[in-house]
């Protein structure tokens, strides 16, 4: 991999900064799903749909606890009224791709099950960033605001992660 690519992907997520969360949490996952295409175990074709695990591979535990145990994941799986109620589609069956069985295994699995936890929370922040794409389109609402700051601060945890795992 080129040096070039991560330095490209590092400034992305390093001018997120001055971005408002709407507009960090677009070009975060950007960022994230860019550096999980650069790693060797994910092609540009399967990015979206088992980037996630692909990226959880390169992690050790530890970080990954870290990272589940940032106050950040809290406030977006704990969100009163639960995140399920913005996310999940009305049309939604409860099965176990279900947004609310997805929450309910990332609050329940964090530390018996770190590296599953984090693939589902991954799920929960991919739904979040193509619901932002529909919805989310301003931070005028407060609930736009508790849902998009935690992400953007999961994405940021996250991308600085990838990016340090990246040779």
């Amino acid at each position: 991999m080129e040096n070039a690519e991560k330095e490209q992907i590092l400034s992305e997520i390093v001018s997120t900064q001055s971005l408002p969360d709407c507009e960090a949490v677009d070009a975060l996952w950007v960022a994230l799903t860019n550096a999980v295409s650069l790693m060797k175990s994910a092609s540009a074709s399967e990015r979206d749909s088992k980037g996630m695990s692909a990226l959880v591979e390169n992690f050790s535990d530890e970080e990954i606890k870290r990272l589940l145990n940032d106050g950040s994941v809290d406030s977006l799986v704990f969100l009163d009224p639960p995140l399920e109620t913005v996310l999940a589609d009305p049309d939604e069956k409860p099965d176990e791709d279900s947004t609310m069985r997805i929450i309910a295994k990332i609050r329940s699995s964090r530390d018996s099950d770190p590296r599953e936890t984090l693939i589902n929370l991954g799920e929960i922040l991919k739904r979040i960033c193509d619901k932002r794409v529909h919805g989310f389109k301003t931070e005028s609402g407060s609930r736009d605001k508790e849902i998009l700051s935690p992400t953007r601060k999961i994405l940021y945890l996250l991308c600085m992660l990838a990016i340090s795992k990246l040779s």
